[in-house]
């Protein structure tokens, strides 16, 4: 494992702020970051990821076994990404990982948001989200963590909040769009006015959205489009095979 700063930086000077390396370079930029099978010979290549196991990135082609290694950790990564070039040489690293392609967008006309009228959007307290009863568990444990690096946003109905949205990921001129809605209220438009808050709140920092869909997920790409979004590049995400599918 190489993950000194001398590494990084270099990493930092090689690696451009596009959409398509918003999370890698959000994971340079982290003080947990970590690289494993770092070469420059035929071309670059490396594996990064956080201390501790959550998502990592596969650029070039490294050793198949620093891919394993980070691959194999306890516990296991949740996401594994690389560019759509390198899919095949990573799926014969792990071969008992599930590949699927995901489409990057970047907003392009930002006419298409929808107007937020006064009280529908805010931001929630660390006590609020803590307090929320009637979100999955799965989903309050996620938006916890997220507030510790991201503000996080809601989409209130009848003081419920309902619709939620974050910076998955953060560099110099971008960040990531994690939005979730309660499955009762989806379709309903709440959660275009919570990403379109975020949009706001982020422009006034000069960050530019990157919206990720996985290919199987129309409904996100759909609403990608509608908000005035367009795909600019591909990635390929990799999940253990033993977890649920659903996106």
């Amino acid at each position: 494992m190489t993950g000194t700063n001398t590494t990084i930086q270099r990493l930092l000077s090689l690696i451009p702020d596009e959409h398509k390396f918003v999370e890698l370079r959000a994971l340079l930029l982290s003080d947990e970051c970590e690289v494993y099978g770092f070469a420059e010979t035929d071309r670059l290549s490396f594996v990064a990821c956080y201390e501790e196991p959550d998502l990592a990135f596969v650029y070039g082609r490294p050793a198949r076994a620093a891919i394993r290694q980070v691959a194999e950790r306890q516990p296991s990564e949740d996401t594994i990404l690389c560019l759509p070039e390198d899919r095949a040489y990573v799926e014969e690293a792990l071969p008992e990982w599930r590949s699927e392609l995901a489409h990057i967008y970047r907003l392009v006309d930002d006419a298409y948001l929808p107007k937020i009228s006064a009280g529908a959007v805010r931001f929630l307290t660390s006590s609020e989200l803590e307090a929320m009863s009637h979100v999955p568990a799965e989903l309050k444990e996620e938006l916890l963590e997220a507030a510790e690096e991201s503000p996080v946003a809601a989409t209130f109905v009848e003081e419920l909040p309902v619709s939620f949205c974050y910076a998955g990921s953060r560099t110099e001129t971008l960040w990531d769009i994690s939005i979730d809605t309660l499955a009762e209220y989806r379709q309903r438009g709440y959660a275009a006015l919570c990403v379109a808050f975020m949009i706001e709140h982020f422009r006034q920092q000069g960050l530019a959205p990157v919206w990720g869909a996985l290919e199987s997920n129309l409904a996100s790409m759909k609403l990608a489009e509608k908000l005035g979004f367009a795909p600019v590049d591909q990635l390929v995400v990799f999940e253990a095979s033993d977890q649920d599918a659903s996106a």
